[in-house]
């Protein structure tokens, strides 16, 4: 695997590194996952040869105006929430099932629908009891059948050109129930695969460009909202008869070859400027390790996942290792394939930016995840919040690759990693059009940008896994959801500070309306952040949840009073009166009532660089703007302001930095002395309970002074 990865890396026996920690099963193959592209067919071979690279770009730009046009077409169809603001795909696929190009509010849906389709071409195609014609319609959400969780639901249809299959089109993304325990989907307590509603790996439920009803009743009959669910359902069904006419209407144009072949080509080019990147970039080993504070069935326990990037000429290898061992306890076990899928978060819109985004720019990358872990676990756990164990290694591989990058002419896409601390709040009951439903709020769209190495991030910058998405207007969230949105603004001290500060939150204050809701919630970095600084920035703080039962805010509001009801003056302050509980994020469904009130936000970016470097005016910027407290510029950023010009006082504010510098070498020791006291210090062993082994989950007695070195 390269020199440097034969020296440094050791892999351990009876572990399983490059495929899902499962068997085959019905309608699930994980070596059809695991295998990546597949090889070049005669046609896409003879279609190569009649394209020229400018050929080759013109097309690259139409199949993306396509997909972007079925993007468009699918939001606006959609009734769903999660959809509307940005939770989606849409993509077209080779005839053998890899992505070529996407529009997506979410990257790495594309690179988990490519194994329903092979599964297809490999089990169903040529059984007479299914077969594939023109006009079929499939539908699948099944994680073990190569997605991520039971919610995100995609539809797929082949595209034939005179009897022959020449492409796939997807679409699909988050629905609002899955028929699990807990409204919305999302079981924070789920301990088995089967608390988690319907999986469905792959099952045609339309024939002829027409759904079947039978099992429109079956599906729409298996969830809490059906209306909501059928309604969507064939919002897809439309959006992939765009993709497919579109996509026909070139090969018309253009020839079937040229169009075929000009997809491979494509993929292939993506694979050439990777490869071609990576050689511009210098060798060498690099490391981060992420823990998760998870909620593990009722328990609060800590568990860890590292992450080593070795970077050799054109190819890379992300080894996943030293990662905690299943505890089926909870929903926060991970596969391989979705780790895998997950990286593209980081690598589509920052280490490889400018390239298209499709399967080829991963084919340079070698991904182990070991398993059986939290991280590439078994068949029968829930993997419903699995996206909290993937973020943390998209998160240690943003750190990682941005330290790569510092040093080469892509340094512009160096920054801290955006914000994950997820804390999301699935709201369900009857809303103001009086049908039924659950669903998460567009505020999730909205959390903050790390901060870059050449400025702040940006605040309300997007969803962590979408970089086009859409936190949407509260007054038709209002309308869509049994809640309403009372307040929305962007949060004081709720980003990671740095010479260049961290992205804030936008934070959602609501409640119910007059007939109640019940409200679910799941999350992670409740204790400890997974927003990460770099260069010697803070983390995004922690995100736990936050609601406050039994308020007086609306007899307040009667009375004519004006109430600030930010999440900050209501913790701070507590000037209403209620039951304020600042409690771990995964809770199981409860109900609320008018006047209780949620705050949901999914936390600030990490910052950038040393909190000391950053310019006085610009600590006076995010005072004014309400983005930190005067107490947080004197006592963190050393700024010192003039009480009478509201102005830094600059010879003041020179006097404190140096002596908070002198205080940071009076504390500073030694490495070896250091050591000397950090590898006796471990927590309490009911905080370890489902770590593993400490320090390292997999090697008992281990007392190396690094993490994760076993030669």
């Amino acid at each position: 695997m390269g020199t440097l990865f034969d020296a440094h890396a050791q892999l351990f026996e009876g572990l399983i590194y490059e495929t899902d920690a499962y068997a085959r099963r019905a309608g699930c193959d994980p070596e059809l996952i695991s295998h990546g592209l597949e090889p070049v067919t005669e046609r896409e071979r003879r279609g190569m040869t009649q394209l020229s690279d400018v050929d080759t770009e013109v097309l690259t730009h139409k199949l993306t105006a396509i997909v972007e046009e079925a993007r468009d077409v699918y939001m606006a169809l959609s009734i769903t929430e999660s959809v509307i603001t940005g939770d989606m795909n849409c993509a077209l696929f080779t005839a053998s099932g890899d992505p070529v190009a996407v529009a997506t509010g979410i990257y790495f849906h594309t690179l988990l629908n490519n194994a329903q389709l092979k599964h297809v071409n490999k089990y169903y195609r040529d059984d007479p009891t299914v077969g594939l014609a023109d006009g079929d319609i499939y539908f699948f959400n099944d994680e073990l059948g190569g997605g991520v969780h039971a919610f995100d639901m995609f539809t797929a249809m082949p595209v034939f050109w005179e009897g022959e299959l020449v492409a796939w089109a997807t679409c699909g993304g988050h629905q609002g129930d899955s028929g699990s325990p807990s409204p919305g989907g999302f079981n924070p307590k789920a301990r088995t695969r089967y608390e988690e509603g319907i999986h469905v790996p792959m099952m045609r439920i339309g024939e002829k460009f027409r759904l079947r009803q039978d099992i429109l009743d079956f599906l729409a009959g298996s969830v809490r909202n059906p209306f909501v669910f059928a309604a969507d359902l064939k919002s897809r069904v439309a959006t992939l008869d765009v993709l497919r006419k579109r996509l026909l209407r070139e090969i018309e144009r253009r020839g079937v070859e040229p169009v075929v072949g000009g997809m491979r080509r494509i993929l292939i080019k993506s694979e050439e400027a990777a490869r071609a990147r990576l050689r511009q970039l210098n060798d060498g080993v690099f490391r981060a390790v992420m823990f998760n504070d998870d909620d593990i069935g009722g328990e609060l326990g800590l568990t860890r996942i590292p992450v080593t990037l070795f970077k050799e000429g054109d190819g890379m290898t992300v080894l996943v290792q030293g990662v905690s061992p299943e505890n089926g306890l909870g929903p926060m076990h991970a596969t391989w394939h979705l780790v895998r899928a997950a990286t593209a978060v980081y690598m589509f819109s920052y280490f490889f930016r400018g390239l298209a985004p499709n399967a080829g720019l991963l084919q340079p990358i070698r991904y182990l995840v070991e398993g059986p872990s939290i991280a590439n676990s078994g068949a029968e756990l829930a993997h419903g919040m699995g996206t909290s164990i993937a973020a943390c290694v998209v998160n240690g591989l943003h750190v990682l690759g941005s330290k790569l990058l510092f040093s080469s002419q892509y340094r512009e896409a160096v920054q801290a990693p955006h914000s994950r601390n997820v804390m999301i709040m699935i709201f369900a009951g009857e809303n103001r059009m009086g049908y039924q439903t659950a669903n998460f709020t567009g505020s999730a769209n909205a959390a903050g940008q790390g901060g870059r190495i050449d400025g702040d991030g940006e605040s309300a910058v997007g969803f962590y896994w979408g970089p086009f998405t859409d936190s949407g207007e509260t007054e038709d969230i209002d309308a869509r959801l049994p809640h309403f949105v009372l307040s929305r603004q962007l949060e004081k001290n709720y980003h990671g500070f740095g010479k260049y500060r961290g992205g804030s939150p936008l934070v959602e204050i609501s409640t119910c309306g007059h007939a109640g809701c019940s409200m679910t919630s799941w999350g992670s970095a409740d204790k400890l952040s997974q927003n990460p600084g770099l260069m010697g920035g803070y983390s995004g703080p922690p995100n736990p949840r936050v609601v406050i039962k039994g308020t007086d805010l609306f007899e307040r509001i009667k009375r004519g009073e004006d109430v600030d009801i930010s999440q900050y003056e209501l913790l701070t302050e507590r000037k209403l009166k209620g039951e304020y509980r600042v409690e771990a994020s995964g809770q199981s469904v409860q109900s609320f009532d008018q006047g209780d009130l949620m705050c949901f936000g999914m936390g600030g970016g990490g910052g950038y660089g040393d909190v000391l470097e950053r310019e006085p005016d610009g600590v006076l910027a995010d005072l004014k703007e309400s983005l930190i407290t005067a107490e947080v510029a004197l006592k963190i950023y050393g700024v010192v302001i003039d009480p009478v010009t509201g102005l830094a006082d600059a010879a003041a504010t020179q006097r404190r930095r140096g002596a908070m510098r002198r205080e940071r070498l009076r504390k500073g020791k030694p490495y070896s002395e250091f050591m000397l006291g950090w590898q006796r210090k471990k927590p309490p062993a009911a905080i370890l309970k489902y770590y593993g082994a400490w320090p390292e989950p997999r090697v008992p007695g281990y007392d190396k002074p690094f993490w994760g070195l076993y030669r």
